[in-house]
């Protein structure tokens, strides 16, 4: 099962550096938006169902001590986000996530976005590969080797979090 999961990881990495999306955007009879499938960040950013994103993160305000403890840590560093346009850990998480991503230089291309549906699985079988449970799932990769994740919401804070994460 690890060589599974490993070559998974490899794909998803290697797409992520690709301008494809393969997402679809399911409408539920209360309205809420679901995106499921690989999109980019600009989906969550220009969409007016989904202006908690733009509320959030422009709100949060990073740690700067962290972040500059973090910078060097990043240089090659990938990042996946399985999140759930639907779920309040999400919508709230996430954008801070991206805030702090941003303020560390991490390129888009290095960013992959994976949006789910209520059962927590995404239009391909990325969150079974990936044994995602709980959204948001944000996992730390370098090259292949998977340094960590952040389930849900932080322990501690997401500068702090990470920065255990980023250190190993």
């Amino acid at each position: 099962m690890n060589a599974v999961r490993n070559l998974a990881v490899v794909i998803i990495l290697l797409l992520s550096g690709c301008a494809a999306e393969t997402f679809t955007i399911e409408t539920e009879a209360t309205g809420t938006k679901i995106i499921r499938g690989s999109f980019h960040r600009s989906v969550l950013e220009e969409g007016e169902d989904f202006s908690w994103f733009r509320t959030h993160y422009d709100a949060y305000r990073p740690d700067s001590a962290a972040v500059a403890a973090m910078r060097p840590l990043v240089k090659d560093l990938r990042v996946i986000i399985i999140a759930g346009t639907w779920c309040g850990d999400s919508k709230r998480e996430v954008p801070k996530q991206f805030r702090i991503l941003d303020a560390l230089g991490v390129p888009d291309e290095r960013i992959t976005m994976v949006g789910v549906d209520r059962s927590k699985r995404s239009a391909d079988s990325t969150t079974m590969l990936l044994r995602i449970f709980k959204v948001p799932t944000t996992i730390f990769f370098r090259g292949e080797q998977e340094l960590g994740r952040i389930v849900e919401f932080p322990h501690e804070t997401h500068e702090k979090d990470m920065l255990k994460l980023l250190s190993f």
